[in-house]
C-alpha cells in the first residue's frame, strides 16, 4: 500500500502544481450574505440586523488565499407570502500568496512570487422571496429568493491585479481586473423554531449563483480552463438565532470560502 501511494501522491502533486493558477476578486465567493429576516408568526415583521464576522478562502487554483473581516448591516420585511431585505456590506483583510516559491520549471513557466497585499471594500445586497408558513405557525419555508450583490473593491490587491492584467510572463496565470463584481442567483431556506420556545430559531439556506461579469475579465484564456473561468456559487449557510442574537456559518463548495459571524436584532 505504501508503495501505491507514495507514486500516487507524486503525481497528484506534480498534476496541481501543473494547473493554471488565478488571481480573483476578494468578495468572490465572499459576497452574498446571510439577512436574517422576521417570520410570518412574529408580531413585528420590520427588523434590523447587524453583523460581524471572519471570512477565509483559500481556492486549490487560486494564487492568493484571502482572509476578511467583514461587517454587514441589514433590513428584513416579513409578509404572508413575500419577505425581502436589502442592506449595507464591507470588508477589510489580507490577500496573500496561496503556494511555496517556484521559480522556472522545465517547461520554462515563470511563476509569481510570494505577496501580501491589503484589500477592502464595500457593497450593497438585496434579496425578495415567495414563502409560506406552516399550519402550526413555527416553519416557514422560503421556497424561492432572488439574491444580488454588488460590490466595490479597492486597496492593494486590487491595483496588484490591475497592473498584472496583460502580462504574458507568468504563462500558467489568469488575472481578473475586475474590481466591480455583481453576484447573482436563486436561494432556498427553511426556518423553524419549537412551538413552546420561539426564542431559540434555526435556519438551513442553499444558495447557487454566479458572477456574470466574471468569466470575461480575464486578460486571457487557456485551453481546457474554460470551465474554471465560469464559475458559480453553490452556498449552504447554517442560521442560530438566540432572543435577538444570532450566529451565522456559511460555506461555498465551489470557491472553497467560508464565513463565521455574530449578530444583534434590532
Amino acid at each position: 500500500m505504501k508503495r501505491l501511494l507514495i507514486p500516487s501522491f507524486l503525481c497528484l502533486s506534480v498534476f496541481v502544481s501543473s494547473c493554471t493558477r488565478y488571481l480573483l476578486p476578494a468578495s468572490i465567493g465572499n459576497d452574498i450574505a446571510y439577512k436574517p429576516k422576521p417570520m410570518v408568526a412574529d408580531s413585528i415583521h420590520s427588523k434590523i440586523n447587524v453583523s460581524g464576522g471572519i471570512s477565509g478562502s483559500s481556492d486549490y487554483d487560486s494564487e492568493a488565499s484571502i482572509t476578511l473581516g467583514i461587517l454587514n448591516i441589514t433590513h428584513g420585511h416579513t409578509y404572508k407570502h413575500l419577505n425581502f431585505s436589502y442592506g449595507l456590506m464591507g470588508y477589510y483583510g489580507q490577500s496573500s500568496n496561496n503556494h511555496i516559491d517556484r521559480t522556472i520549471t522545465n517547461n520554462k513557466q515563470n511563476y509569481l512570487a510570494k505577496f501580501s497585499k491589503n484589500v477592502g471594500g464595500v457593497g450593497l445586497q438585496t434579496s425578495i422571496g415567495y414563502h409560506f408558513t406552516s399550519d402550526r405557525g413555527n416553519t416557514d419555508y422560503r421556497l424561492i429568493n432572488f439574491e444580488n450583490s454588488l460590490t466595490r473593491e479597492f486597496g492593494q490587491y486590487a491595483s496588484f491585479r490591475s497592473n498584472l492584467y496583460g502580462d504574458q510572463t507568468y504563462q500558467n496565470l489568469l488575472v481578473s481586473k475586475l474590481q466591480t463584481v455583481w453576484t447573482t442567483g436563486l436561494s432556498s431556506e427553511i426556518i423553524f423554531h419549537h412551538r413552546r420556545n420561539v426564542n431559540i430559531r434555526h435556519g438551513f439556506k442553499l444558495f447557487m449563483g454566479f458572477s456574470p461579469m466574471l468569466s470575461e475579465s480575464f486578460d486571457h484564456q487557456v485551453k481546457g480552463d474554460h470551465y474554471r473561468i465560469n464559475r458559480s456559487n453553490f452556498q449552504l449557510t447554517y442560521f442560530l438565532k438566540y432572543q435577538k442574537f444570532n450566529l451565522i456559518y456559511q460555506g461555498d463548495m465551489a470557491m472553497l470560502s467560508s464565513s463565521l459571524s455574530l449578530g444583534y436584532t434590532f
